[in-house]
């Protein structure tokens, strides 16, 4: 049996012949020459904002008329992500379920004769 090669050459580590790595290379160069691109094939993207496009406007007109409704309610009815309705409603100032905060005790918190 024989001993692993503590020093293993580029072409023993991945696996492949050195005449595979030279066509490999041959390849790309004359790729290059060619088309000016070391890619095969340009990348195709799928185009952004398939289907209908939905204005700010409609999520906010949704919002005003539906008070109590939630991102998710709002991105199911305007056909949007949650994430989208989120930024949106953040970037105008209008949040979903907005709670007002009270500092301080409401008259029916304090009991009578209490001392604070």
């Amino acid at each position: 049996m024989f001993a692993p090669d503590p020093n293993p050459g580029l072409a023993t580590v991945l696996g492949c012949t050195l005449k595979n790595i030279r066509q490999t290379i041959l390849k790309v160069v004359k790729r290059l020459r060619e088309t000016g691109c070391v890619t095969s094939q340009p990348q195709v993207r799928r185009p952004r904002n398939v289907g209908r496009k939905v204005q700010p406007e409609d999520v906010l007109a949704y919002a005003l008329a539906h008070p109590r409704s939630s991102t998710k309610m709002i991105s199911e009815n305007c056909a949007l992500s949650k994430s989208r309705v989120w930024t949106i409603l953040n970037e105008s100032g209008a949040h979903p379920y907005q709670s007002a905060s009270v500092q301080g005790l409401l008259p029916r918190d304090v009991t009578c004769g209490a001392s604070l």
